[in-house]
């Protein structure tokens, strides 16, 4: 049984045409990683999924219920809502920029929503918060706000956060583009380390090294398509696509 699966997924934003027909299947405890160029439409994707953007035609599922479904840019299915709320909740999202909430500190940051959305109650929640930045390797920063923080940092509080809400699936959205090149092995290692322990994981990145290693699955998108899928292996060793072949060129 698929945890998530998209049929035939289309997006446009007026003349242009982000999405055409992208349909993928992802099982419970995967990793799959989505490269390709700029403006392939990977990071739309990604936010098509957990309904923070709208799309034009196709159907989504999760856990192989019908999530939403649209056809010529009507909404022709949309999930109960508190039901769907429910849904969405188990999606965590790792965005390129960190949104942290400035004026709180780690720990508030961590502790917010399973209190205000899930009405977890406060001791139950930073006893929870302070195993997750523990686990992120933050336990120590605890008290700080998040301007004292480096960019790996405030992203692992972010993953933090994330994971506070116990998601099945963790999106990751290019979650280490807005960092200097020597944070990112300390984003990467948190995210191998929740691959590891079975976390199903989709990763928009641009880190190829993560791709090939922490990846079940590859995934090559230009101009709105999955142009080639396959093993790491397959993907990097022996890509068959001519246009992945000079990506692969371009970027290793």
């Amino acid at each position: 049984m698929s945890i998530i699966k998209t049929e035939n997924i289309d997006v446009s934003f007026g003349d242009l045409h982000v999405l055409k027909g992208v349909s993928l299947e992802v099982q419970p405890k995967e990793v799959v990683c989505i490269i390709g160029p700029s403006g392939a439409g990977k990071s739309t994707f990604l936010r098509t999924l957990n309904g923070l953007e709208k799309f034009s035609s196709g159907k989504i599922f999760v856990d192989d219920n019908l999530l939403d479904e649209y056809a010529n840019g009507n909404h022709v299915f949309k999930m109960p809502k508190k039901e769907r709320a429910q849904v969405l909740l188990e999606m965590g999202m790792v965005f390129q920029r960190f949104n942290l909430f400035p004026h709180k500190t780690v720990l508030q940051n961590v502790m917010i929503a399973p209190v205000h959305v899930k009405k977890v109650s406060k001791a139950d929640a930073k006893a929870r918060a302070m195993e997750l930045l523990a686990r992120v390797g933050l336990a120590d920063k605890a008290d700080e706000y998040p301007s004292r923080l480096s960019g790996g940092q405030q992203q692992r509080v972010a993953i933090a956060r994330a994971l506070a809400m116990e998601p099945k699936i963790m999106l990751f959205d290019e979650p280490t583009s807005a960092l200097d090149p020597e944070l990112v092995g300390e984003v990467l290692s948190v995210m191998q380390e929740l691959a590891k322990e079975g976390m199903t994981m989709i990763v928009v990145t641009h880190e190829m090294g993560f791709a090939r290693e922490v990846a079940n699955r590859v995934l090559f998108m230009e101009s709105g398509s999955i142009v080639e899928e396959g093993s790491p292996d397959q993907i990097f060793g022996n890509p068959k696509s001519e246009r992945l072949q000079q990506f692969l060129k371009s970027v290793l």
